[in-house]
């Protein structure tokens, strides 16, 4: 089930709805810190309740049957590697996490008439993180600034900004799957009727 904060950043909470994934946020700042653009708000994993569901194989997240990773049916290993870096959306900041990595670009098969509809995919990636045990971050837009302070070398040259879109930085999706001894970060990123871009980066902890 999904662990959520409603209005107490001290108190962890279950949640039923999916689309309460949207506006939930279990994790805590260190105190005085507020998760808004330009502070220096520290990502505890420890607020982070513990899952004990299978996760299954990695990258563990199955998406709904005409969208596709890279158009592949099946995942390439080429699109893992071990290690690898990925900069994270978290309170407006970009955070850097170093391990197991699924990079991969989001497609849809569009032989059922229909074009891409990236609410229909991430109500889909929203169920499948929340029956793992995950949870959503709350939404802080990334500014000019932030992605100027990393640089375009490490997130476009690097490709260490893989799922980070210059063009969507109001709106790049961040979770985190924690188990007892790993903690596995989710972003996405999705162009309505287009594409769109996910990594699935996995860590000892």
């Amino acid at each position: 089930m999904l662990s959520s904060c409603s209005g107490d950043a001290t108190k962890n909470s279950v949640s039923e709805d999916a689309d309460s994934m949207s506006n939930v946020d279990s994790v805590k700042p260190e105190p005085g810190k507020n998760p808004s653009p330009g502070t220096d708000t520290i990502f505890n994993i420890n607020s982070v309740a513990v899952s004990t569901k299978d996760l299954g194989e990695f990258p563990y997240l199955k998406l709904p049957d005409t969208y596709t990773y890279n158009y592949e049916k099946e995942i390439s290993k080429a699109s893992i590697k071990d290690p690898d870096k990925e900069y994270f959306a978290v309170y407006g900041k970009l955070i850097p996490e170093e391990g197991k990595t699924f990079k991969a670009t989001l497609e849809k098969n569009r032989a059922d008439g229909k074009r891409f509809n990236s609410l229909e995919l991430l109500n889909s990636v929203n169920k499948s993180i929340l029956d793992l045990g995950g949870i959503k971050l709350k939404t802080v837009p990334i500014t000019q600034k932030e992605w100027d302070r990393i640089g375009n070398k490490e997130l476009i040259e690097k490709k260490y900004g893989f799922s980070i879109d210059a063009n969507s930085l109001d709106d790049i999706q961040t979770y985190v799957i924690r188990t007892e001894n790993k903690a596995i970060w989710i972003q996405i990123f999705a162009l309505n009727e287009e594409s769109g871009k996910i990594t699935i980066l996995e860590k000892a902890i």
